[in-house]
């Protein structure tokens, strides 16, 4: 925690290319963590987090009774090699992580929460720094969630030190108030060569802003954007020449800012109120802009949709159509530019990852080196390894066994002949099959054992169409019958049973279900099985699912069951929210199960946490327990965030979710059995989630469900207690609870603390409440009486801070290059 003792933060000289504090004139104050002149720094953990207790420094900015600067979280100065990852960082007085004047670092999984409101609590701002890498990370600021910097106006044009050479990826942000990256205002150095992609935004004011003016000198050039999904947003694109305040009165008003070659691709946003807004400066207009392959979902609004002076530009495959400074014209451009070169931070990094369980073996350091010059043209890139095989020692392509990816030729035999190859040296050092570029069309396919199934970026598995490909399988033993119809099940089409050490992982790669021929199918009742999943892992152990995309699902997409020691981390999952059983990520009679960094938009419940049905899962008796939910964003607005049960007849116990960000669904954590289930769900425990437009809040039924035959035994009560719920804010939403029991058997042990719910006119009751017992405090609006407000019994709710074995499980960085066939 940070020292709320002002003393305590000692005045520190205004950054040289600034001239000035930024709140006002003169010195700073120090910044909690700080490094200067530093080679080979690293601030990581174990999702530890840095407190920065700003509510006393916002008060004292908005009543103006600070006389210098506000410090912030981390500031490394003049540094090399610095790397950030793994931790959480809240309520920071200013902005949370400023590299400045720095190189080669990479900020890598790590969460910044600060309420919307807050004052300038930027995320991540490298500032005249070069070769940055920002991966995987979730923010929710009261001011840009990225902001690229170099200095303002005379001061920074002196100093004369760009920001370049900048990666950004994989990144989720919340700031209704401000932008998801910003490049500038304070841009007097420059900025040159970034690269945004895979980006999520909701609720942002606006996706990638570029922000000047008069004064600033300098440039912002070269940023190429791709691949961004925005819900809720005011604008998509949004660049001004007239944006800033001045240091003092000595800018130049010669200085004149250039913004050139700007490329957008590959965007689909949401509910947003303009395309874009985009006001050069008049006599030096912004140019170069390039926008391929966006679709703009704009509201009825008084608004124009397009708003453009002074910019010139291209477009195609632009909807709405673009203004007429940036025209469509398809005959002229087929995509926009994005570098497919590697920048030295992507082939430069020293990770070291401590180890506390056998998993993984002994800790230790990798480093991986820069590409070399050489006239050999060279494929090479990282990929995750968790497990004692480790990074693997064998690797082919799938092109090495015939695969073609036209996106028309089937590959089913190219995959099996590449994991039956693979499987014979698996057991000497590990073996990984690398999907390439292309459109790689397959059925059902097994993985093996001590194998990596690698897809680059631009590989595409696609699930065939033709129904033949995909065999029948029994139903899973635990369930008796398949969900959707008695008997068995199509297989899936990435399978594994009884493995050791897998891993699907990329370059964000991504599989594609094509699922709407089976929806169709299913919606007319011309299946006679259940549809298969996307993945299914079964009797395995040591499993890490990460980076890639999966889409289209014919039901289910990620199923591991009957496992242990799972990871699913950094991976997207999308599909139409009215598909029927889309579920995203399902642990099934599954532990010690880590799920992290997801995002996902379903037709189904986005997590839905399960262990069998009635009699078969009573009798299979294996339940689901010591699963750790964190940093997760969901939409579903016709499901549950996260939903356990209601198969769940083999228990459920020990789940641990936090840090959860949903939009547009349809309650938050949700409960639901019924008689006949049998078993217990017991050791819940959810903190801060933040949820906007919600049908529930909390929702927990004892009647839910149907059977799987007339067999089930009707003296199978469910046992429901020990249910915590702490430190949630919801807005728009239709009611706070709907928490329903079983008369008889009531669900017991319900703690609620600190919860917020600005709940929408209704003739609904705010709060609905049957056969439940607990207790609350710090709850609004007023809980039910069977949930009574108790601020003299419980001053929190319980949430474990001990650590579960997947909880030290760390991920090893592993680096591949070959010569191309």
């Amino acid at each position: 925690m940070r020292e709320k003792d002002i003393n305590e933060w000692p005045i520190i000289d205004p950054l040289p290319s600034y001239g000035r504090g930024r709140d006002s004139a003169g010195g700073r104050y120090s910044n909690l963590i700080m490094g200067y002149n530093l080679t080979d720094v690293v601030i990581t953990g174990n999702n530890g987090t840095i407190d920065g207790q700003g509510e006393t420094w916002w008060k004292m900015f908005r009543n103006k009774e600070l006389n210098y600067t506000r410090g912030f979280l981390i500031e490394l100065m003049y540094s090399i090699q610095v790397l950030i990852s793994n931790i959480t960082l809240v309520n920071s007085p200013s902005w949370n992580v400023h590299p400045v004047y720095s190189s080669q670092v990479i900020v890598s999984g790590i969460t910044i929460l600060a309420p919307v409101n807050s004052p300038n609590t930027d995320g991540i701002n490298p500032d005249s720094s070069s070769n940055v890498r920002i991966e995987d990370c979730y923010i929710v600021s009261g001011d840009d969630c990225i902001a690229i910097k170099s200095g303002w106006d005379e001061y920074g044009i002196a100093f004369n030190m760009p920001s370049k050479h900048i990666v950004i990826r994989r990144l989720t942000c919340i700031s209704p108030t401000s932008a998801v990256i910003a490049l500038g205002s304070e841009m007097s150095g420059g900025i040159q060569d970034v690269r945004a992609e895979d980006i999520t935004a909701i609720n942002s004011e606006s996706g990638v802003r570029i922000k000047t003016t008069v004064g600033r000198g300098a440039y912002v050039k070269d940023i190429f954007v791709r691949g961004m999904n925005l819900y809720t947003m005011k604008w998509v694109f949004w660049m001004t020449g007239t944006y800033g305040q001045h240091p003092d009165d000595n800018f130049d008003p010669k200085a004149i800012p250039v913004v050139q070659n700007i490329s957008y691709s590959n965007v689909v946003a949401e509910n947003v109120t303009m395309a874009a807004k985009l006001e050069g400066i008049p006599g030096a207009p912004f140019t170069g802009i390039c926008i391929y392959n966006v679709t703009a979902e704009v509201v009825k609004s008084k608004k124009p949709i397009w708003n453009c002076t002074d910019v010139e530009g291209v477009s195609s495959h632009v909807t709405p159509t673009p203004c007429a400074q940036i025209p469509e014209s398809p005959d002229r451009i087929t995509h926009c530019p994005f570098p497919e070169d590697d920048l030295p931070v992507l082939m430069t990094l020293v990770l070291w990852t401590v180890v506390t369980t056998a998993f993984i073996g002994t800790a230790e350091g990798h480093r991986h080196y820069r590409r070399g010059g050489s006239e050999t043209e060279l494929e090479a890139f990282h990929y995750a390894a968790a497990g004692a095989g480790g990074c693997r020692a064998h690797v082919a392509s799938l092109t090495d066994f015939g695969g073609v990816g036209d996106g028309v030729t089937s590959n089913t035999a190219a995959f099996a002949a590449a994991v039956a190859n693979l499987s014979k040296v698996a057991y000497d050092g590990g073996a990984m099959l690398v999907v390439p570029a292309g459109r790689w069309l397959t059925g059902a396919f097994r993985l093996t054992r001590h194998f990596t199934l690698f897809l680059d970026h631009d590989a595409v598995i696609l699930a065939t169409q033709d129904i033949n490909e995909w065999p029948i399988i029994d139903p899973l033993p635990s369930y008796g019958r398949g969900r959707d119809s008695a008997g068995g099940r199509y297989s899936n089409l990435i399978m594994g049973y009884n493995l050791t050490d897998v891993v699907i992982t990329g370059n964000n790669g991504t599989i594609d279900g094509q699922g709407e021929t089976w929806w169709k199918m299913f919606r007319n009742k011309e299946l006679n099985y259940t549809r298969g999943f996307l993945i299914e892992l079964m009797y395995s152990i040591q499993v890490l699912i990460s980076n890639i995309t999966l889409v289209n699902s014919p039901s289910w997409n990620v199923h591991p069951v009957y496992s242990s020691h799972v990871i699913v981390s950094g991976i997207t999952i999308l599909a139409p929210v009215n598909s029927p059983n889309t579920d995203g990520i399902n642990p099934d009679s599954s532990s010690n199960v880590r799920i992290e960094d997801c995002y996902i938009v379903s037709g189904d419940d986005c997590i839905a946490i399960k262990s069998g049905w009635d009699e078969y899962g009573i009798a299979f008796n294996m339940p689901s327990k010591h699963i750790v939910i964190r940093r997760l964003t969901c939409i579903s607005p016709t499901s549950a965030v996260i939903a356990l049960g209601s198969e769940m007849s083999g228990g459920i116990q020990d789940v641990r979710a936090e840090d959860i960000t949903a939009i547009n669904s349809e309650s938050g954590v949700r409960i639901k059995t019924t008689i006949g289930r049998g078993a217990y769900v017991k050791d819940i425990f959810v903190r801060r989630m933040n949820l906007h437009t919600m049908k529930w809040v909390f929702w927990m039924t004892g009647t839910y469900g149907q059977h799987p035959d007339n067999n089930f035994d009707p003296k199978a009560i469910p046992v429901v207690q020990n249910i915590s719920y702490s430190n949630v804010v919801a807005e728009n939403v239709t009611m706070a609870a709907k928490l329903e029991g079983i008369p008889g058997a009531p669900f017991t042990g319900i703690c609620i603390y600190n919860v917020t719910a600005e709940v929408v006119k209704s003739k609904k009751p705010i709060w609905n409440c049957t056969d439940v017992e607990g207790v609350s405090s710090h709850v609004t609006p007023t809980p039910c009486a069977q949930i009574p407000e108790s601020p003299d019994r419980i001053t929190h709710c319980p949430f474990p801070e001990d650590d579960l074995p997947v909880d030290c499980v760390g991920l090893e960085e592993c680096s591949f290059r070959r010569t191309k066939p």
